[in-house]
């Protein structure tokens, strides 16, 4: 972690194969902590039953769309540490918020808007009893809005808005 100013960290979102790739850096500016471990919470669950699922030879099918998005989970996890560790150290002192600084590929832009596609898809699964997982609150979806949404606007060029809601 490299702090710009007091409450702020960095994490490195990079793919294996883009080292090499220019990396933008990505500001989430009142980054909300609790909500941020819910809603990584919730995907966890997500995708712990989606990897169940998958794997079970006897289960009821997955739908394509849910296995891609099992295997979209299963390449990106390792990578989301670093920015879960920030926060989490962050929410261990007691803080509401933070601002984090990520460094991503271009490419993200692409692969955040499929997951967000994606993550819609299992959100209605989980609505309509496909996955046992409760669907996730309003403000879960708000938030993995506003963070995708960040990754987008921001590679494009675009100045970083802080999170707009309530830091619960």
């Amino acid at each position: 972690m490299t702090p710009e100013s007091s409450g702020a960290g960095t994490s490195d979102l990079t793919d294996r194969g883009t080292h090499d790739a220019e990396l933008h850096g990505v500001w989430l500016r009142r980054y909300p902590l609790r909500l941020g471990a819910r809603a990584s919470e919730h995907y966890e669950s997500v995708y712990r039953e989606l990897a169940l699922l998958a794997s079970s030879d006897d289960g009821p099918r997955v739908p394509g769309p849910l296995l891609e998005l099992h295997e979209e989970m299963d390449r990106r996890s390792a990578r989301n540490n670093a920015s879960e560790q920030v926060r989490d150290e962050a929410l261990s002192r007691g803080e509401d918020s933070l601002d984090i600084e990520l460094h991503v590929p271009a490419d993200v832009v692409g692969v955040a808007q499929r997951v967000e596609q994606l993550l819609d898809e299992a959100d209605a699964f989980c609505r309509d009893g496909t996955l046992l997982t409760l669907e996730p609150s309003r403000d879960v979806v708000e938030f993995r809005r506003w963070y995708i949404g960040e990754l987008v606007r921001q590679v494009d060029g675009e100045a970083p808005r802080p999170w707009p809601g309530e830091l619960r």
